[in-house]
């Protein structure tokens, strides 16, 4: 009988081994510098679409988580009519525009006005969160928080009324500037 001889000897095999194994142990606990910015080497887009997008097409998702946080303890104080706690989260000038046709741009402490006489009308109020996303807007340097739920809202007549909404808050420098609100049709 023939003996068939090893194309590489056994040592270079072992280190083969080896080499591989030591390039495959990772701890999976990468340490990061706290930035937000996508450095993973995502394809670029090189696609055309039947639309061009009017605000922007350039997004980097998710964005910086912070942002989310911010935008949805104004939520919070909001349900909660913590309304003066609210102005430190937004810009000098803001604008809202709601999903019953209001349009509103100036001072925050008009929108807080504003607000609180919403919520002084209420007995009480809740928001059910389905989701939201953070979004970084590249082309414009600002994030977005994008967030669906369920707002229960109960009169002072005691009417209760629930609605399925949509909201999309504008951030740059850390402060709110812009939000805007859609409903489902009941």
């Amino acid at each position: 009988m023939r003996q068939l001889t090893p194309v590489f000897p056994a040592s270079a095999f072992f280190l083969l081994v080896a080499c591989f194994l030591l390039s495959a142990c990772t701890s999976g606990d990468a340490k990061t510098d706290g930035s937000t910015k996508n450095t993973g080497s995502a394809p670029k887009d090189t696609l055309t679409y039947a639309y061009h997008a009017l605000y922007s097409s350039d997004i980097t998702v998710p964005g910086d988580p912070v942002i989310a946080q911010k935008v949805l303890t104004v939520w919070k104080m909001f349900e909660t009519a913590q309304i003066r706690e609210m102005k430190p989260y937004f810009a000098d000038s803001v604008r809202y525009d709601d999903a019953s046709g209001m349009h509103f741009y100036g001072p925050t402490d008009s929108l807080l006005a504003f607000a609180k006489s919403d919520i002084d009308a209420l007995d009480s109020m809740r928001f059910d969160i389905i989701m939201w996303q953070s979004a970084h807007v590249n082309d414009r340097n600002e994030d977005m928080v994008n967030i669906w739920s369920r707002e229960r809202r109960y009169s002072r007549n005691g009417k209760a009324d629930t609605v399925l909404m949509q909201e999309n808050w504008k951030v740059r420098n850390g402060k709110v500037f812009a939000f805007d609100q859609y409903v489902a049709k009941k």
